[in-house]
């Protein structure tokens, strides 16, 4: 039993916690996928162009829908969004929610986005009230990723699995590195750009085929389910890994993140057997 587990179980809740935890958090899923779909390559959809990034009208309405069903299910659950930081709560819960993820690829019409919906356990009430902005607190109990053009609804929870529309997933089993596809991002600084493009030539030599698909929660999941072999990221905040972290540990993979400046996050995941390979990249 992991620690998540223990904790619920020793706290005497419901054994099916984890069951109602997920059933809010897919119905808040589908109902924001709902809205990608009617918005995707509709181009009257209001924009907002930043340096390497794009805000669209689309993340508010999602995350509007999203935080409506998580708080009609726990009303006094926290809830940190991408769009509106943190709602705060009063219990030992907290949400951590992206509402569109790969938001430049879904304004360019290319259909590889996702919503990604976390809960963790903090086992203090109130303590996402002080919490620094961005920082997830405990440990994850359940997390979903769903990508509506695929209609793919990718489940984990605590102790109990990852799933991709109700069928278990495991990460990559492939031996040698050199039969992995690895997904990369170049991050959105000049830095970070060049810090990856170093990092390539360590990299392409080593895998089958390296990647830039521009969704990270998407990313994740799809390592969870081995169809990636692993992924390198700079610059994630915590809603854009907090659900694909339990998707990757109930898989049998790893994840880890790092923060390398207030709030920005190293993460590199995937199958054990690649952990090395991708640490060791970050020397460069």
């Amino acid at each position: 039993m992991n620690p998540t587990s223990q904790l619920i179980h020793d706290a005497g809740s419901p054994v099916d916690l984890v069951d109602r935890m997920v059933a809010a958090a897919t119905a808040a899923a589908r109902n924001a996928g709902k809205i990608q779909i009617q918005a995707f390559r509709n181009l009257k959809d209001g924009c907002t162009r930043l340096l390497h990034d794009i805000k669209v009208e689309t993340d508010r309405r999602c995350e509007t829908v999203i935080v409506e069903t998580l708080r009609n299910a726990y009303p006094d659950h926290a809830i940190l969004t991408e769009e509106s930081g943190l709602l705060p709560g009063c219990g030992e819960y907290t949400w951590i929610v992206d509402p569109l993820d790969g938001t430049v690829n879904f304004w360019h019409g290319i259909p590889f986005f996702c919503v990604s919906i976390a809960c963790y356990h903090s086992g203090v009430q109130g303590a996402a009230d002080g919490a620094p902005e961005g920082l997830p607190l405990g440990r994850p109990v359940a997390g979903v990723v769903f990508l509506p053009m695929a209609a793919e609804m990718f489940v984990g929870m605590a102790g109990r699995g990852a799933f991709l529309n109700g069928r278990p997933i495991g990460v990559c089993r492939a031996a040698r590195t050199s039969d992995l596809v690895v997904s990369v991002s170049f991050g959105k600084t000049p830095e970070a750009m060049q810090r990856m493009t170093r990092r390539l030539e360590g990299l392409l030599p080593q895998v089958r085929k390296a990647r830039c698909l521009g969704a990270a929660a998407a990313e994740l999941a799809y390592a969870a389910a081995g169809f990636l072999g692993g992924v390198i990221y700079e610059g994630l905040k915590p809603w854009d890994f907090a659900a694909g972290r339990i998707l990757l540990e109930e898989a049998g993979g790893f994840m880890e993140a790092v923060e390398i400046l207030p709030g920005h996050y190293r993460v590199w995941a995937g199958p054990g057997a690649v952990r090395g390979t991708l640490e060791s990249l970050f020397s460069i």
